[in-house]
């Protein structure tokens, strides 16, 4: 494990615990951080937007994919391979992780992202555990 992959997951775990408390959620929905459930309600879209936000993955209401690219190559520093899947992955989401500017969804983003993610990432492991 790299460094930047040791400070990514020091991160992103921190940001799951900040999301926790700000949404006065319970315990159990960090583990959406580092599992490929498509959230089911609102409070867990709310948390994965939290997350993504925190993360920069999610600029002005849309993916950032300038930004997904950046945390891919920390994740996968040492992983040309995995490095490559994550970069396609990212393309796809620019193009299908589309939040309608006419939905009245909270928290659209955080399952538009997720549900992108699930439906190309299966054969990668995008994301560290937090």
């Amino acid at each position: 494990m790299t460094d930047g992959h040791v400070a990514l997951k020091q991160k992103l775990n921190t940001i799951a615990v900040k999301c926790k408390d700000e949404l006065h959620a319970p315990q159990e929905i960090m583990a959406l951080v580092s599992n490929t459930v498509v959230p089911q309600n609102e409070q867990q879209r709310c948390y994965l937007e939290c997350v993504y936000k925190n993360l920069n993955l999610i600029k002005n209401n849309k993916f950032s994919v300038d930004d997904g690219k950046a945390m891919a190559k920390i994740r996968f520093a040492n992983q040309p391979e995995e490095h490559k899947k994550a970069v396609t992955i990212i393309e796809t989401c620019e193009k299908e992780a589309i939040i309608d500017p006419k939905t009245t969804e909270k928290c659209a983003a955080g399952r538009v992202i997720r549900n992108c993610f699930v439906k190309n990432g299966e054969k990668i492991n995008f994301f560290p555990k937090a």
